[in-house]
């Protein structure tokens, strides 16, 4: 079946504040993913025609100059904890029984083990990365982060700039990842274990937008947050 732009656009990163280049990586990694789920391949297809980028308009928010508060930039640290716990908890958050909690995931994968009813959730991701509410500590973390780039000195600002533009990219690509999962069996050709396969490389981002998440807090020197538990949400 053909994958088109717009397809991998529809998965999430339409949802996104993503710079123009930042956004052709990730529909670079999207589209292959996308098309080996459809012919039942694990491994990914190498190349993609990204021509069809040239027609779109990418919108890049305005910088505001208004620098973040230390409540503010305690949200970094914050949302640094909940992804630390969701790596270090992945199978127990990615992972509901004895019940459902939403109608979208209702219609991903029911599986029974040991006679327990559980559906493999995988959108869960997206509550840790500040794609689900304003609430999130890092619900629109990209702006946060250019905001404070003038509490950055000058001679990492090269490094800070680079931080924020891969979080824009990797935080986006975790989330785009986690959506495709949840539809892995749903998919012509679909089937449970490709829920996992695509779940797994959500996870693989989550790892990579971490690092970078640490990058920042390291330059912009900001003290660690309390451990974060699910009691604490």
């Amino acid at each position: 079946a053909a994958i088109t732009f717009g397809a991998a656009m529809r998965v999430g990163v339409q949802t996104a504040h993503v710079t123009k280049g930042a956004a052709q990586r990730i529909v670079a990694r999207i589209l292959p993913t996308m098309a080996a789920v459809l012919i039942g391949n694990t491994q990914l297809v190498p190349s993609v025609d990204l021509t069809s980028l040239r027609a779109v308009q990418f919108s890049v928010p305005a910088v505001s100059a208004s620098v973040p508060t230390d409540a503010e930039l305690a949200r970094l640290t914050q949302g640094y904890a909940r992804i630390e716990y969701l790596l270090k908890n992945w199978d127990e958050v990615t992972t509901v029984c004895n019940g459902i909690v939403s109608e979208q995931e209702g219609r991903q994968v029911v599986r029974t083990e040991g006679g327990v009813r559980c559906n493999k959730s995988p959108l869960r991701v997206q509550d840790y990365m500040g794609f689900k509410s304003t609430l999130d500590p890092l619900f629109r973390a990209d702006k946060l982060l250019t905001r404070a780039q003038p509490l950055v000195p000058d001679d990492k600002q090269d490094d800070f700039i680079s931080v924020i533009d891969s979080w824009s990219e990797k935080a986006q690509m975790a989330s785009t990842m986690a959506y495709t999962s949840s539809w892995g069996e749903a998919n012509p050709n679909g089937s449970k274990e490709n829920i996992e396969i695509l779940l797994d490389e959500a996870k693989k981002e989550v790892v990579q937008t971490k690092a970078i998440l640490r990058q920042a807090i390291d330059i912009l020197g900001l003290p660690p947050a309390p451990e974060y538990t699910e009691k604490a949400r």
